[in-house]
């Protein structure tokens, strides 16, 4: 199926606001199983509007539209609508009504402008929208469907998840997509691009890369690819990272990590270099503890972690590098790792993440020392 999305308005054509709708209605069809081809953006200027839709109407099956149905005069994409489709504006009195009882229940009378969002291009198919005053719409024009949200975020969200995803999955809107996430640690893109781009993906089949620090995101998307292919190709790419794979599926590989503890295990974070950065990753594990201090050591012999219990400690940076140790019932597994990276911020989430994955190695019964060519290492200690 072949969907494009629309974002209107002056303020993401300028900058002045960072158009995030987009970006998240993109991976939600995604993860659904449905590809965006094209994103558009455009200001609030009549003819533009006009010409976009019509545009789009006549190329994609799918057109999703953002922004423009408030109650002001810049306001412009009902009206857009209306002349682009040759379907003028009509009254939609339940919907009228509908505003006006939300006003009524504030105490308050409904302006006389906001009955600009109660009239919709002739003929189109209302689409709730339960926590503000500008209703969706569908217009259905020649092969298209377009769907008009309201921009503000969390009311276009809702109305995506609840008025037009269930709508796209009861017209049995085909879905040619397929998505799968890997995530790898401690090898760089362009490392895993020479790995992996040498030779031809299964026909339908690509692989996507997308730098998420700490992490590569590695995507294998199958558009129309058959159920066989899919796993030859997940196969080929498991066999090529395996050594530096610590995540899978949909969920944030930290978050895969802490929900392979025990419930009721506590943990113990001791941070130093990372300045809270790892405790960032752990803040909503339940019986996560933690501490920062200017005092620990930078030599990976002297650095010490709890004699009981489980725990991660990460110690100041020193001429070696930056030492981390994992702790469990008193035995203790220990590296240095030298992290070159322009951004601080990020270098602190590297020495985070690294911690971590010796946490989730020792969690799987791999050997918690694990070789990384982006973070050289220059120490390190085992349990005696």
């Amino acid at each position: 199926m072949h969907i494009e999305i629309i974002s209107t308005g002056d303020e993401i054509v300028t900058g002045l606001v960072v158009d995030t709708n987009a970006a998240w209605l993109s991976a939600l069809l995604l993860e659904q199983g449905w590809q965006v081809r094209r994103r558009h953006t455009v200001g609030d200027n009549m003819a533009d509007l006009v010409s976009l839709l019509r545009e789009c109407a006549a190329r994609a099956e799918l057109v999703l539209v953002c922004g423009g149905l408030g109650p002001t005069a810049d306001d412009l994409t009902a009206q857009a609508a209306a002349e682009a489709f040759d379907a003028p504006l009509a009254l939609y009195p339940d919907w009228l009504e509908v505003i006006k009882a939300r006003y009524a229940s504030r105490g308050r009378p409904m302006p006389a402008s906001n009955a600009k969002q109660a009239w919709l291009p002739g003929g189109s198919e209302i689409l709730d929208n339960p926590v503000g005053t500008a209703c969706g719409f569908l217009v259905r024009h020649g092969q298209s469907r377009l769907f008009f949200t309201p921009g503000v975020p969390f009311e276009f969200k809702q109305m995506v998840r609840e008025q037009i995803v269930p709508r796209l999955r009861g017209a049995g809107s085909a879905r040619d997509t397929e998505l799968r996430r890997f995530y790898s640690f401690g090898i760089s893109e362009s490392a895993l691009s020479d790995q992996l781009d040498a030779a031809p993906w299964p026909a339908g089949i690509e692989l996507g890369y997308r730098s998420a620090m700490p992490l590569i995101e590695l995507k294998l998307i199958g558009h129309g690819a058959s159920a066989a292919d899919m796993a030859i190709a997940e196969a080929r790419l498991i066999q090529a990272i395996q050594p530096w794979l610590v995540g899978r599926g949909d969920q944030a590989p930290w978050l895969q990590i802490l929900a392979s503890l025990d419930e009721h295990q506590p943990l113990q974070l001791i941070e130093g270099a990372s300045q809270g950065a790892l405790l960032a990753l752990c803040r909503d594990r339940v019986g996560v503890s933690a501490s920062y201090r200017q005092d620990l050591p930078q030599d990976l012999a002297r650095l010490e972690g709890p004699a009981q219990g489980l725990a991660l400690t990460i110690g100041r940076a020193g001429p070696e590098g930056v030492p981390l140790l994992l702790s469990r019932d008193g035995r203790h597994w220990g590296q240095t790792l030298r992290v070159n990276h322009p951004d601080p911020a990020s270098g602190r989430r590297l020495l985070a993440f690294a911690a971590l994955d010796m946490l989730r190695r020792q969690q799987a019964a791999l050997p918690v020392i694990a070789d990384y060519p982006t973070l050289p290492r220059s120490a390190r200690r085992l349990p005696e």
